[in-house]
């Protein structure tokens, strides 16, 4: 009876430890791509906008499976060249739910946080030094997948709130047609 039971033990060890290795994986990279790599092994890759130091880039000619989900399009980020970000425009609320339970069945329940503004609900896990967040907007119908090296995505937003601090505060003139309409009201009511 004991030597029956041991080929399930191994086998019920082997599928534990597959998934471990599977997390462990997407900690170090994503998609057979390591995170931090130069974004010279993305030859195939064709850059579609950023600024500074972080750029964005697409590879029109892949078809991407996450979670056994077809995605249509990824886009990689990188910052200072070293590859830190993936993300996913999601069309369809089934795809979005499948791809969040294939996400829950590998590494648990989410962190869920929720903003009023735009009715914004993020879900996000973390594996080891990867970040996971899929966010849903109510308001616009708009999904996200995302994926982020934190060692480098923290440099990266750090990049951004310089760049957001150096920009110049909104002119207060030309007034917009709404504060335009408001300061005629003023003075029409000062002149009187």
């Amino acid at each position: 009876m004991r030597a029956a039971a041991y080929p399930f033990l191994i086998l019920a060890c082997s599928i534990l430890c597959m998934g471990t290795v599977q997390a462990a994986d997407l900690d170090k990279e994503f998609l057979n791509k390591p995170w931090g790599a130069p974004l010279s092994e993305f030859p195939e890759h064709v850059h579609m906008g950023g600024s500074g130091k972080i750029a964005y880039y697409v590879n029109p000619k892949q078809a991407y499976t996450l979670f056994d989900t077809q995605v249509t399009n990824l886009v990689y980020g990188f910052y200072d060249e070293k590859f830190f970000a993936v993300y996913a425009g999601l069309e369809a609320i089934d795809t979005y739910s499948t791809i969040k339970r294939g996400i829950q069945q590998r590494f648990g329940t989410p962190k869920i946080s929720m903003e009023s503004r735009g009715a914004l609900t993020t879900h996000s896990w973390m594996v080891g030094d990867t970040r996971i967040k899929m966010k849903y907007s109510e308001t616009s119908g708009a999904m996200k997948l995302s994926f982020y090296y934190m060692p480098l995505a923290g440099r990266a937003n750090a990049e951004m709130q310089r760049e957001l601090d150096e920009e110049p505060p909104e002119p207060l003139f030309p007034l917009s047609p709404i504060r335009q309409k408001e300061a005629v009201e003023l003075l029409e009511l000062f002149s009187n």
